[in-house]
């Protein structure tokens, strides 16, 4: 049972990601830009919590990334992430690099892992997904329960 849950968060992100943004198209791509935010520092991504064995004394686990955008299957490059200590929780934001301007197939981009370590313990505080909570965020991404990921809602 503990190894089901990963899979199907895994598959329940790889079948919301990528969603065309034109009903009428008929070729299943779609130009990447303005489906999430970008910056010098590249694109939000979205996440879920791969580590199973989390406490509030836990300051490292590992995550796995996933490009919201459509790239073709490939996620791409994963950047180091904004984290935000927040009182009642742990902002994180991962991040991938840009893509080039070009059209890409929408088939659901590959999951990246990656190993998150926080400067202080969890503590009471929930781990939440940042593309949740950026301007045009949200896309793709798994933001019922406002995207928290720890403790599972």
């Amino acid at each position: 049972m503990t190894k089901i849950a990963p899979i199907l968060a895994v598959s329940l992100l790889l079948l919301s990601a990528c969603q065309d943004s034109d009903p009428d198209s008929s070729t299943g791509s779609t130009d990447p830009t303005g489906s999430t935010t970008t910056s010098s520092e590249g694109t939000v991504a979205t996440w879920i919590l791969v580590s199973q064995d989390l406490t509030s004394e836990s300051t490292t686990f590992d995550i796995g990334v996933m490009r919201v955008e459509c790239a073709g299957g490939e996620t791409g490059t994963v950047l180091d992430p904004a984290i935000d200590y927040e009182d009642g929780r742990i902002l994180i934001e991962a991040r991938v690099e840009t893509l080039t301007d070009g059209e890409y197939t929408c088939q659901g981009n590959n999951v990246v892992p990656l190993t998150i370590e926080l400067d202080e313990p969890i503590g009471e505080r929930s781990l939440v997904d940042g593309v949740c909570h950026v301007p045009g965020g949200g896309i793709g991404g798994d933001c019922e329960g406002d995207g928290v990921r720890w403790p599972i809602p």
